[in-house]
């Protein structure tokens, strides 16, 4: 028998909706409102980045709770149970983001600023290039996840844990990677930082979400819940998005003014692995689903089913699908009483 799993946001039939369809519009937007911001009022970012613990931001981090607070209040942790019958979106994420994204950074990023750029970029610089996109590759993102599942109707549960599990994949694999990939042996990992970072970004907005979810459907009910209470909130996400990058790119708009040519080519390794990533991820859905789930039978609709969650150009491959679906983030087999 086939559970089927409700959600708040809206179904795949009724197509995504004005910010989902311009995305990369707001998201370009965004970016030249955040570097007018860091020339024209300066005083703005230069307040806000004294409020910083262990690395961390915490204006930053408030806009991050506001993201990913819609997709914690819809967390039913009754269906976490089920994902044990679907391994294989687990499967996919971990393989991507660890035994393949990581590796394929480094190639990337090794060709690109020691070869293909070293006419442009000096050999010392390269090498610190090369350093930053190797901690990108090596740290898939947490938040990020969050907002991409729910802007394209991921399952929040099946989301939940995938970013748990790569979450506790990195304490112990980050380190060795970097290491291995870096060719060195004293790197320092900030592991205030990470800890901090997932207490800031998993466990608070869940413990949130949860007590608000419980709370409130035992006063209203689900139904006021899914259908207004969550439609209330669900605005939230876009606009704490496009005000972070904002104020990211007021942080960052002196950097990127002063070296717009080292920009334009660390951009280009960047959103090459990120294709790649993608296509990778969708490849590896379309073996595991097509001929044994009706909804794919093609590689266009794995395509359709593959997400890479993104924060910036880097991020972690997480596959998740339609609210209409069932609870996976591949579109569950039948089950048989």
């Amino acid at each position: 028998m086939t559970t089927d799993k409700d959600n708040s946001a809206p179904s795949t039939s009724s197509g995504m909706g004005l910010f989902e369809r311009f995305l990369s519009l707001w998201v370009a937007l965004a970016i030249i409102a955040g570097i007018a911001l860091g020339q024209w009022a300066p005083v703005v970012p230069e307040t806000l980045s004294r409020f910083e613990y262990a690395q961390v931001s915490i204006p930053v981090a408030i806009l991050i709770w506001a993201m990913i607070f819609p997709m914690m209040a819809q967390i039913d942790f009754t269906a976490i149970l089920g994902v044990r019958r679907q391994p294989k979106g687990l499967i996919i994420t971990t393989t991507v983001n660890w035994l393949i994204k990581p590796f394929s950074m480094f190639a990337i990023a090794w060709f690109f600023f020691t070869v293909v750029f070293s006419p442009f970029i000096a050999p010392e610089l390269a090498n610190q290039y090369l350093a930053g996109a190797i901690l990108l590759g090596a740290a898939p993102c947490t938040a990020m996840v969050f907002v991409w599942s729910y802007l394209t109707r991921g399952d929040a549960a099946y989301t939940l844990v995938q970013v748990s599990l790569n979450d506790l994949i990195m304490l112990f694999a980050f380190a060795p990677i970097v290491v291995f990939l870096l060719g060195i042996s004293n790197i320092q990992v900030p592991w205030n930082t990470v800890a901090l970072s997932v207490l800031l970004y998993i466990v608070i907005p869940l413990t949130a979400g949860y007590i608000t979810r419980q709370s409130l459907i035992k006063k209203h009910g689900s139904e006021w819940y899914d259908n207004v209470f969550m439609k209330r909130v669900g605005p939230i996400t876009p606009a704490a998005l496009i005000i972070t990058l904002v104020l990211l790119f007021a942080f960052q708009g002196e950097v990127i003014l002063n070296n717009p040519l080292h920009i334009v080519l660390i951009a280009i390794p960047l959103i090459l692995q990120t294709f790649l990533i993608f296509f990778i991820a969708t490849g590896f859905v379309y073996s595991a689903e097509v001929g044994t789930n009706p909804e794919i039978s093609n590689f266009g609709d794995a395509f359709y089913y593959t997400v890479i969650a993104v924060s910036t150009v880097g991020g972690s491959a997480s596959t998740v699908t339609p609210a209409s679906s069932r609870t996976s983030a591949l579109p569950e087999e039948e089950e048989t009483e």
